[in-house]
């Protein structure tokens, strides 16, 4: 099997027998960073082998070490998705005496692997946030309750009877039935066992809700330091192992890490260096009909917010009335006239047109005097 959706259908025989597939793993690239690979059994019965191997050989030595090993297909962990490295050979081996299919999923982006890699980035910078907060606190202790309710139990009976024989056998077991839940969740999802999960769910989250209210918060600093460390650290480990591309992924938890160790105040002044130097913002300049357009439509909304403050009562008109000089003259404003009388317009139109005479009377003269150093030389 080479290609995505090869399929073998095997009928059913009259003795167990192994048959063996294989795939051929193919180069390994960044644009495959979250692709999988998995072998898909559908076989009706539960009465079924498989080995996993890298190649035929190693496939058939654990078909014959399991002839001898009577607790194997006791193992809670039976699947029929074997998900193997997409970028590695791999080989399949398959023990029964029943029809069944077999079918190669082959998968470009893995969603799954997708959204553990963006969670992971997400809780490792944000970890000194989450660290100290009470929501974030209360639903990882309730979720942990839920999950491990079972090894907390173990925990309690083992403290109790420290010096029993059969004290240190209640965690095996407890591992046993968390993953044996956790391989058959399925099955409890149905009509038939719902009532008891969500009983569950229920009573042990109430639980471990009461615990976590009592214990309350963490409050101490290195307690809060501790919690991001290990949360960073968890995070990391999650983005290593969210990608078959071992390579690609070691790099970015490693660039994810020494982005962290960095400096606050260097980060900032790169940042600061990047958004002048990449992301300049362009400047217009206005010609002057733009200019003169929007001078004159900003004069205008100011005059009007000024207006309008002027007959609210905050700014306390009739104060405002006494301390002026022509007080006619503010309200003819705020009843709309103009903010300059018409004098006002000539005065400044005159003394505009005065300063631009002498402005041209200077330039004539420095123009006259370069002229005269020029024929002197």
């Amino acid at each position: 099997m080479a290609n995505k959706g090869d399929m073998a259908k095997v009928s059913q025989s009259e003795y167990e027998n192994v048959k063996f597939y294989c795939y051929q793993g193919v180069e390994p690239t960044v644009f495959k960073f979250w692709s999988s690979a998995a072998f898909k059994l559908d076989l009706d019965s539960q009465d079924y082998q498989v080995y996993i191997g890298p190649n035929v050989t190693t496939v058939n030595l654990l078909h014959q070490q399991s002839e001898s090993s009577w607790w194997y297909t006791q193992l809670p962990w039976r699947s029929k998705q074997f998900n193997i490295d997409p970028f590695q050979d791999s080989c399949v081996g398959v023990k029964t005496a029943h029809m069944y299919t077999l079918e190669l999923q082959v998968k470009n982006i893995n969603y799954y692997m997708f959204f553990i890699t963006l969670g992971a980035l997400f809780i490792f910078f944000w970890a000194p946030q989450l660290s100290g907060n009470q929501f974030f606190h209360y639903t990882t202790g309730i979720s942990a309750g839920i999950l491990l309710s079972l090894l907390f139990l173990a925990f309690l009976i083992q403290s109790r009877m420290k010096r029993h024989v059969f004290a240190n056998l209640f965690y095996p077991l407890a591992v046993y039935l968390l993953t044996s839940s956790w391989y058959n969740i399925k099955e409890y999802l149905t009509e038939k066992y719902i009532h008891w999960f969500v009983g569950y769910v229920l009573s042990v989250g109430l639980i471990s809700f009461a615990v976590m209210y009592r214990v309350g918060p963490p409050s101490d600093i290195k307690t809060l330091n501790l919690i991001q460390w290990v949360m960073q650290m968890v995070s990391l480990v999650c983005i290593v192992l969210s990608s078959y591309y071992q390579v690609a992924s070691i790099s970015v938890a490693l660039i994810a890490f020494l982005w962290a160790i960095i400096p606050t105040t260097l980060k900032s002044r790169v940042r600061t260096q990047v958004r002048k130097t990449i992301f300049r913002p362009k400047v217009k300049l206005l010609t002057e009909e733009e200019y003169q357009a929007q001078r004159n439509e900003e004069t205008r909304k100011a005059l009007e917010q000024l207006r309008n403050y002027c007959r609210s009562p905050e700014s306390k008109p009739w104060a405002t009335v006494t301390k002026l000089s022509s007080p006619s003259r503010f309200a003819e404003f705020i009843e709309g006239s103009p903010h300059i009388t018409t004098q006002e317009v000539m005065d400044y139109s005159h003394w505009d047109s005065i300063g631009t005479d002498d402005e041209d009377e200077r330039s004539d003269v420095t123009d006259d005097d370069d002229r005269d150093s020029a024929n002197r030389s």
